[in-house]
């Protein structure tokens, strides 16, 4: 055999090997594809050669083009739509959440508690075992009432108090399925290039709310949290049946409602 009929059997063995590897990480499914954290974890999850599945309202708005990509149109409380679209060996991802206009104080929320209701009926359905969802730090943080003391934070959280406790609601109605969860709660989120720079609070007790996870004004990247997505895909982890802060020593600088009228 000459040199260069050896480095084509090669090149071929060492495709067949990385077509192996492939089929063996767990494709995902992601609710909620045109949320800004998700198109970093969907393009990391095809580098690595999973096979994904976007389901959207409006698919159209993804961009990404890959064979083993495919996106799906249906709504979050359609069951017959997500039970359709899943194939039962996915990892599913939930990245829902609603469009919130900036500097008014959104109403009654149910899209992340009845959200995640008929994601575990699809998912149940067809055999799914594993299901991430995300909320956020600031379910541990909802004031009993109006805040008086000046801290940025807590205006924030009040402010958001609906949001928020419709993430605590998600987070009950996860804690008692027979599924594999995990919970996200990340701080404030950004775009950038990864920093390699998350850090995590576990709360087992997740449904308490009491612990409050670190870096309150703390500056995570959708790019990092995409990457540490993909370390919870594949067999065990102790992150499982838990809630997980992720913060950073990155920091951005909020002011006080008072602060601002001054």
């Amino acid at each position: 055999m000459d040199r260069r009929s050896v480095l084509g059997a090669a090149l071929a063995l060492t495709a067949i090997r990385t077509a192996q590897a492939a089929d063996k990480l767990r494709p995902i499914f992601v609710v909620g594809a045109t949320a800004r954290m998700a198109p970093e974890i969907m393009q990391q999850a095809l580098d690595q050669g999973r096979r994904v599945t976007g389901f959207a309202r409006s698919p159209e708005k993804i961009a990404i083009k890959n064979k083993n990509f495919t996106a799906v149109k249906g709504d979050i409380y359609d069951l017959k739509a997500l039970t359709d679209a899943l194939k039962g060996d996915e990892v599913v991802i939930s990245l829902v959440g609603p469009r919130l206009e900036r500097g008014v104080e959104p109403g009654y929320i149910d899209i992340y508690s009845v959200g995640v209701s008929t994601v575990i009926s699809a998912m149940r359905a067809k055999g799914n075992k594993r299901l991430l969802i995300t909320t956020s730090g600031g379910t541990e943080q909802i004031p009993k009432e109006k805040p008086t003391n000046g801290d940025p934070i807590d205006e924030i959280v009040w402010r958001n108090r609906n949001l928020y406790g419709d993430m605590q609601r998600s987070e009950k109605i996860v804690a008692v399925s027979d599924l594999e969860y995990i919970v996200l709660r990340p701080r404030f989120l950004g775009d950038g290039p990864k920093q390699h720079n998350l850090k995590f609070s576990v709360h087992k007790n997740h449904t308490a709310f009491k612990e409050r996870t670190g870096g309150a004004t703390s500056r995570v990247l959708y790019s990092d949290i995409a990457e540490f997505v993909l370390t919870l895909l594949d067999g065990p982890n102790p992150y499982l049946g838990t809630a997980v802060g992720i913060y950073s020593d990155s920091q951005i600088q909020l002011r006080s409602s008072a602060a601002k009228e001054e």
